[in-house]
């Protein structure tokens, strides 16, 4: 699968774009010019290794595989003795500048990056599914779920508490936020009565002027 391999995935993108514009603006059948999208990509020097694929393969970029096997080498045949052997210099010059790109990318991409949160069987979590949102003041967030089962990878089974209650689905811990509980009238209580207590006024003495109160006595 493309998916595993970022490099894989980049190059079919690179295709399929080429494709499309193929058939989409010149008016092409994608079949019909295949071969010339192979040939642009295989003689195109690229931007990491700084050598075409064709090079590297065959040490040119003058000549397909099949022309090169037709004229039997007769082009290059005297011009350079050494070719096979800068060829493979070639080669190991390329593996080791896309090992540099790979890392310069990974640190890149890590940079900010944090260790996922744990969590544990019956926490209760939101779920965050952008791509579920109705609109622009959706937070994107469904839920609550009820995580029933650790899987690899930092993974979880989540069960439904809402909604179609009961539906199990799995969801990766970066996507996760733990619920901590709604606003309610009786988890709330205390703190209404603690701002009633402070926006009491002191009482009145005698005199009419306030007293002092007892935490000052």
């Amino acid at each position: 699968m493309h998916q595993e391999n970022g490099q894989v995935e980049r190059y079919c993108r690179t295709v399929l774009n080429m494709i499309r514009v193929e058939v989409n603006y010149n008016k092409n059948d994608w079949s019909k010019i295949l071969w010339k999208l192979q040939l642009v990509l295989n003689i195109t020097k690229h931007r990491t290794t700084q050598y075409s694929s064709l090079n590297l393969l065959i040490g040119t970029d003058s000549t397909t595989p099949i022309i090169h096997s037709l004229i039997k080498d007769i082009t290059c045949e005297g011009s350079n003795p050494n070719r096979d052997a800068i060829r493979e210099i070639r080669r190991q010059r390329a593996e080791e500048l896309i090992r540099e790109n790979k890392d310069k990318q990974d640190s890149y991409v890590n940079k900010n990056r944090k260790p996922p949160k744990k969590f544990q069987v019956n926490d209760l979590v939101y779920v965050i599914k952008s791509s579920q949102s109705t609109g622009k003041l959706d937070s994107g967030m469904r839920g609550p779920y009820k995580v029933i089962k650790l899987l690899p990878n930092d993974r979880y089974e989540v069960q439904l508490l809402a909604g179609a209650y009961g539906k199990t689905s799995q969801a990766a811990a970066t996507y996760m936020v733990l619920w901590k509980g709604e606003w309610t009238p009786e988890t709330c209580a205390a703190f209404f009565e603690e701002i009633e207590d402070d926006d009491q006024e002191p009482p009145l003495n005698v005199e009419g002027v306030a007293g002092p109160s007892s935490s000052s006595c």
